[in-house]
């Protein structure tokens, strides 16, 4: 217990140290969101001294910006299930190695939901009237207390699946399934439940009949499951360029030792393995000599190339001392996408199946290779627990494919047609029945007795919408250039449409038929902004500690490798 307690604080501690390490692009972006982080909680500061007077929210118009901001988040958070159900329902190997980087925004968005609501609530330092035991939280007839439960579960549940994944790969070790696989399943229900449940705060207001409609929870699913997948597209791009290492011209120099003769492996050497790779104490010793049979040891220097992209070879590597580094081309950059350190293997994939090599791996410092035949392979993976641990190493990498991020295309694809209908079934039921509790919607959409301050901003949103949704359905958005487009387009206009286009629209005009307009203020739009850049921040900064794990760069064997190394 001891040990474990040592080892997970030494695993937090370079996590920690690691986050404020990066290049100048790192500190410029980190700098950067810092000071919107600073200029918020001095707008926060003095609405926490003056109240809520300084925002543009009145005793008309309660909700604004902030809840505004919230409900979107909400959605975001939401739609990281729709990463997690295609990987642990449908088994997809192409989202197996990106399904963090959608709980990690989940957790990110998340924390950012807890904020807008802090900051909408007048008196903040109240809110311990809704912790049980302390407070009365009113479960379950209030639906804020469903809210506070949903929200703050959902955070849990990812923070946990996250962390426990996370070290596992730290530890280099495959996660118990009983474990987390659990939680995975709970948290695609919690999902759901967070934006069903935000969608029945609204719905539950009699009073306010432009929210008083069974369509707005699918209205909410189908835009959060457009907007969230939108943006892990753009993010998962963003990661994919910043964890480049040079152009992909640079993995054609350097020399080339996979054609090299080395001296023939013996015994000795595999017992040097053995004390790297323990599981190969399991094969005996007569499975150990036919494996030697075409196997040859390579002393090879950095920059020494071992597998080139591309091309076939019926070898694997083994790695007995030193550091190798694999990198994939794409999209014209060179990525890391795992690195090999004593008792990890490379080139096992396309040795056993005959395949072109996916990548080119390289020396990184000067290393022992033992690089053995397929049949070789072959021979060792007789033993069981050699077997298992090869295989789960077959899936420690990092990949970011164009192929992965289409299958995120059709999600949005048919998230954003499912998205525009419901808003036209909304619109036909508003005004086909031409009743006076449509004159919110008219209110939004062509104006009421002159007041017409949310109608450009609909309209723009429509707009977005409808073009993004036609170049998703054409063969273009395969480009990744006219997806980001249509993924931009998507963000922002379901952020209008669920945030001003939605929360504004409820109040005006009053139950007591009075037309007030809401314009954020200067200082509630720094609030806003201090929140969102806290939100990237700690995305960031998950990034920055994840990132090298998943590539191996970062593990519990090479805790004596300097933080500055990854």
């Amino acid at each position: 217990m001891t040990q474990a307690i040592r080892d997970y604080s030494t695993f937090l501690w370079r996590c920690a140290r690691i986050a404020f390490i990066g290049d100048w692009r790192y500190y410029t972006w980190m700098g950067v969101l810092t000071v919107f982080c600073l200029l918020g909680l001095n707008a926060y500061c003095k609405q926490f001294v003056d109240g809520l007077i300084v925002t543009g929210m009145t005793d008309e118009v309660s909700w604004g910006v902030y809840i505004a901001n919230f409900t979107f988040l909400v959605g975001v958070a939401a739609a990281a299930v729709m990463m997690v159900i295609p990987v642990y329902i449908y088994d997809n190997e192409e989202l197996h190695d990106l399904v963090i980087f959608g709980e990690l925004l989940a957790v990110a968005a998340i924390v950012m939901c807890l904020a807008f609501v802090t900051v909408d609530l007048g008196r903040p330092d109240r809110f311990w009237h809704l912790i049980p035991g302390l407070g009365q939280l009113n479960f379950p007839a209030s639906m804020l207390s469903w809210d506070v439960i949903v929200l703050n579960g959902y955070l849990l549940l990812n923070v946990h699946i996250c962390g426990y994944l996370i070290y596992c790969r730290y530890q280099k070790r495959k996660p118990a399934k009983w474990f987390y696989i659990p939680f995975v399943f709970l948290a695609i229900v919690w999902a759901i439940s967070i934006h069903t449940v935000t969608a029945f705060l609204y719905v539950g207001l009699g009073g306010r009949p432009f929210w008083n409609a069974s369509i707005v929870g699918p209205r909410f699913l189908a835009s959060a499951f457009t907007a969230g997948p939108a943006l892990i597209i753009l993010a998962l791009q963003v990661i994919r360029r910043v964890t480049a290492s040079g152009p992909a011209s640079d993995l054609a120099g350097g020399a080339d030792a996979g054609g090299r003769t080395g001296r023939a492996a013996t015994l000795a050497d595999l017992d040097l393995l053995a004390r790297v790779l323990p599981e190969l104490a399991a094969v005996s010793l007569a499975d150990r000599q036919r494996a030697l049979d075409g196997a040859t040891v390579l002393e090879v220097v950095p920059g020494e190339v071992l597998l080139r992209q591309g091309t076939l070879s019926p070898h694997m590597f083994f790695v007995l001392s030193g550091r190798v580094v694999v990198k994939k081309e794409e999209s014209g950059r060179a990525r890391i996408t795992r690195t090999a350190g004593p008792g990890d293997q490379f080139g096992e994939v396309s040795a056993l199946h005959g395949t072109a090599r996916e990548a080119t791996a390289i020396a990184e410092e000067p290393s022992l290779l033992l690089r053995l035949p397929k049949d070789s392979l072959k021979v060792l993976l007789e033993t069981k627990a050699l077997d298992y641990i090869v295989h789960f190493r077959m899936t420690e990498r990092l990949m970011i494919t164009d192929r992965s991020l289409l299958i995120l295309r059709g999600i949005v694809q048919v998230s954003m047609i499912i998205n525009v209908f419901l808003l036209i079934c909304e619109v036909f039921k508003e005004f086909y029945s031409g009743t006076t509790h449509s004159a919110s919607a008219k209110y939004l959409f062509v104006g009421l007795h002159g007041h017409h301050a949310l109608v450009p901003w609909i309209w723009t949103a429509i707009i977005f919408n409808v073009i993004a949704m036609i170049i998703l359905v054409l063969p273009i958005s395969r480009s990744l250039k006219w997806l980001d487009v249509a993924c931009v387009l998507s963000i922002i206009g379901i952020w209008i449409e669920k945030g001003m286009g939605l929360v504004i629209p409820g109040f005006t005009p009053t139950p007591l038929g009075a037309l007030v307009e809401y314009t954020p203020s200067l200082n509630e739009t720094l609030v806003c902004l201090g929140i969102w850049a806290l939100g990237l921040l700690c995305y960031t900064i998950f990034l920055r500690m994840t990132v090298p794990i998943l590539q191996g760069r970062m593990t519990k064997a090479n805790e004596s490798l300097s933080v500055e190394a990854t």
